[in-house]
């Protein structure tokens, strides 16, 4: 039940926004719009405003339209008198023909920015840093994943993508590690063939490693009359080294805090300055009355998170697209609709956020598919225009007819196939 309510929320908003993009650009330059539709097939449920555009809630949910006149639809084109037939889609210029059709991807982008935004207010900032075990070297010690092949890891967000986007290599992958008890660099190198990674599997787990978000050390609250207070914190100190042992994750923090019957001198910065405060040792299951967390969003943090977080889906994306296509990666990723059901489910029963995090990626993967230059989709459409454009004639309506049907097969066999695989998974 939670699927299908999570999956029909999906696409409600992600059609319907997407669709709103190209029905407000057409609005914007005054062409002629016949019909908005969310849905395939017969009307559902249909009104009319005043411009008498036709909007319907069809009853195959797959995807929506807005539709235009046609000057190939000689019936109802000949209805229409010169100034309308002025405002018809086909005969405006170029570039509105353009950003009408670019619209649709568009929108489904801003729609996730604020997604994004929004989800943003409600969580810390995201972390600096991944903390790790790693069963390769010593799964009882703790580690922080600093780089994979040289590229900088600050999220376990960004190390699963930088693993994923592995896929395919043959050669050698070195992961930088950093030993917190020992203090020193440390490299996991493993040698892969056509690397691949089983359905459902994590890439971190293929490496046998286990992250989790870290944070920089900082004292999020002090506890009235502690220990922590009296000897002189403040919520918002960063902690720098403790008893001289440098300090770079609140996990490392955590542990060196909890070091029971030895005192401790801790080293913070508190607005630019450097201060020591000593901690008297402390018995077993005692606290300081301290709590370590990481800062708060504001508003303009939140927005650069949105930023953020959208232009890194949008480049992943279309790099996974891209590595799809040309078979590096395999088909066998892809989910269709029952899969995207069963994951809108559980993150809608998971609750708000993780139900609005997938909401935005499946906003920008709908935005990307829809650029990919298949005739029935935006991309498509885009393409023709700019073709007919650089040749300055129109494209023969024979051939745009067999392109839109070959991509319409294509589509259609990819939606079968990826329907296969959605079942093959729950099965």
């Amino acid at each position: 039940m939670y699927a299908l309510i999570g999956a029909l929320t999906l696409f409600l908003i992600l059609v319907t926004f997407h669709e709103y993009g190209h029905y407000s650009v057409a609005r914007y330059f005054k062409i002629k719009i016949i019909k908005f539709s969310i849905g395939f097939g017969p009307d559902l449920y249909k009104w009319k405003n005043k411009d008498d555009v036709r909007f319907s809630l069809s009853a195959i949910p797959f995807g929506g339209y807005v539709a235009f006149h046609d000057p190939a639809d000689k019936e109802n084109y000949s209805k229409l008198n010169p100034e309308e037939k002025k405002y018809v889609l086909a005969n405006r210029p170029a570039l509105e023909r353009s950003l009408v059709v670019l619209a649709g991807p568009i929108y489904n982008f801003i729609l996730a920015f604020f997604v994004f935004t929004f989800v943003g207010l409600f969580i810390p900032k995201q972390s600096d840093m991944v903390s790790a075990q790693v069963a390769e070297i010593d799964e009882q010690k703790f580690y922080e994943v600093v780089a994979v092949n040289n590229i900088e890891i600050d999220s376990v967000q960004s190390l699963e993508i930088e693993l994923l986007n592995l896929t395919g290599l043959t050669g050698n992958i070195e992961i930088e590690l950093f030993d917190y008890k020992d203090q020193n660099q440390i490299y996991l190198n493993k040698d892969v063939t056509d690397l691949k990674f089983e359905e459902g599997q994590s890439p971190s787990k293929f490496f046998g490693i286990l992250p989790f978000p870290d944070f920089k050390p900082r004292i999020e609250y002090v506890e009235n009359e502690s220990t922590a207070e009296l000897v002189g914190f403040s919520a918002g100190d960063k902690i720098i080294s403790i008893n001289q042992e440098s300090i770079s994750s609140m996990y490392q923090a955590t542990t060196a805090l909890n070091r029971y019957g030895q005192q401790l001198v801790v080293n913070i910065e508190r607005d630019g300055k450097s201060l020591n405060i000593s901690l008297p040792s402390k018995q077993e299951g005692a606290s300081y009355g301290l709590r370590l967390g990481p800062e708060p969003n504001s508003l303009l943090t939140s927005v650069v998170f949105g930023f953020n977080q959208t232009i890194f889906w949008i480049k992943n994306t279309f790099k996974f697209l891209f590595k799809t296509l040309n078979g590096t990666m395999g088909f066998e990723n892809l989910s269709g609709p029952v899969g995207i059901a069963k994951v809108a489910g559980d993150s809608l029963v998971s609750g708000l956020i993780p139900f609005l995090l997938l909401l935005g990626i499946l906003s920008i993967s709908l935005g990307a598919f829809n650029l990919l230059p298949l005739p029935m989709l935006d991309g498509g459409q885009f393409l023709f225009i700019l073709v007919e454009k650089l040749k300055g004639s129109p494209i023969s309506l024979k051939l745009k007819a067999a392109l839109m049907n070959l991509s319409f097969l294509l589509v259609l066999t990819l939606f079968v196939f990826v329907m296969m695989n959605d079942i093959a998974r729950i099965i």
